[in-house]
């Protein structure tokens, strides 16, 4: 005969497991809150690792996704402070707000842009185009020093 230790055994575990799993999803943070910059609605932030997995779940709903680092040796390491600007094709800025991290999660309207990010004087320049649908995901890398 089983006793109904044997059979809550299964159960228990699979609770626990459950659980941690939960738990772990809790030590998560949440996506910072979002801002304005003239119309676009942005957020920014991920120095702190525990944002990381909420910026990488909520790019996917933001049609520009901008990752900021700076070069280190052979590796590139998260920075903060950058500002970063998109000028439409008449020349007019449509967005200029600085980064609180190495994430910036942005609405910007479809066009062809081009994107200035500026760290201590140096600024890095790149062509980004904002569709419909879909991330556009440019990456930044200042050079080493830059912070």
């Amino acid at each position: 005969m089983t006793s109904h230790k044997t059979l809550l055994a299964p159960i228990v575990a699979a609770v626990a497991i459950a659980s941690t799993a939960v738990w772990a999803q809790d030590d998560r943070a949440p996506l910072p809150a979002s801002k304005q910059a003239g119309d676009i609605t942005y957020v920014t932030g991920g120095v702190a690792y525990e944002e990381v997995p909420a910026f990488k779940d909520a790019k996917h709903d933001y049609p520009l996704a901008i990752e900021i680092y700076e070069k280190a040796g052979s590796k590139n390491q998260f920075t903060a402070d950058t500002q970063v600007k998109l000028i439409d094709r008449e020349g007019d800025v449509v967005f200029d707000a600085q980064a609180d991290g190495p994430y910036m999660l942005v609405k910007a309207p479809p066009g062809q842009y081009k994107m200035e990010a500026s760290l201590n004087g140096k600024t890095v320049t790149k062509q980004v185009t904002v569709n419909a649908r879909g991330t556009a995901n440019p990456v930044v890398v200042f050079p080493q020093g830059t912070d």
